[in-house]
């Protein structure tokens, strides 16, 4: 990494995440908890705290520079896809559908927290953009099988946010915690980074 990079490098990973944010990044956990150990009853627990949550399209997130994989096939962070699972319909089949189905529900505005269901290649990356201003948080927790590592360019600012911690074997989960200029537009570029060695889904988490 050029001298540069080294002096704008910044770990913000242990900063905490708002409670409402803190909530929904634990249900996802509770979600993969529960599909990992087959069980029905705490994953249809954890899709009922889902539905209560004031969530919402992260419509402002872009795809950039990397080919988007089909989330068929995979988890689904939704409570309808949990609701459906439980019931024993073949969901993985259908997992676009479920995905874009949850977009067109959670209307895009203010408040609330921002979320964003989508998969990547093993050994691969997928990258995006979004505008934001003040204090962003970002979480990621894959499906069951599932390890990322994160890293966020702040473009505007010229500032790197980058995991620190097992970087090359990834987490199943991930969050960090950025202050940024309140008064002017910052933009971010995200990239999830897949270590798993097979193909993946995620949700992607913000405030």
């Amino acid at each position: 990494m050029p001298a540069l990079m080294t002096m704008l490098y910044w770990n913000v990973s242990a900063q905490e995440l708002s409670g409402e944010v803190q909530e929904v990044y634990e249900i996802c956990l509770r979600m993969r908890s529960a599909v990992e150990a087959g069980s029905n009853t705490a994953l249809k627990a954890a899709g009922k705290a889902l539905a209560e949550c004031n969530v919402r399209n992260f419509s402002k997130l872009r795809d950039i520079g990397s080919e988007q994989l089909s989330i068929d096939g995979h988890f689904v962070f939704d409570e309808v896809f949990v609701d459906s699972l439980v019931a024993g319909r073949d969901v993985y089949r259908f997992s676009r559908r479920y995905a874009e189905n949850q977009e067109m529900r959670g209307v895009s505005g203010s408040g609330g927290v921002f979320v964003k269901n989508a998969a990547v290649r093993a050994d691969s990356s997928v990258r995006y953009s979004f505008p934001s201003k003040g204090r962003q948080e970002l979480a990621v927790v894959t499906e069951p099988g599932g390890m990322v590592t994160l890293r966020v360019y702040d473009k505007s600012n010229g500032k790197w946010y980058n995991d620190t911690e097992d970087v090359n074997a990834g987490r199943l989960s991930r969050f960090l915690v950025i202050d940024l200029p309140d008064d002017k537009r910052n933009l971010l570029e995200l990239e999830i980074l897949n270590r798993s060695g097979k193909d993946i889904s995620f949700v992607i988490l913000s405030n």
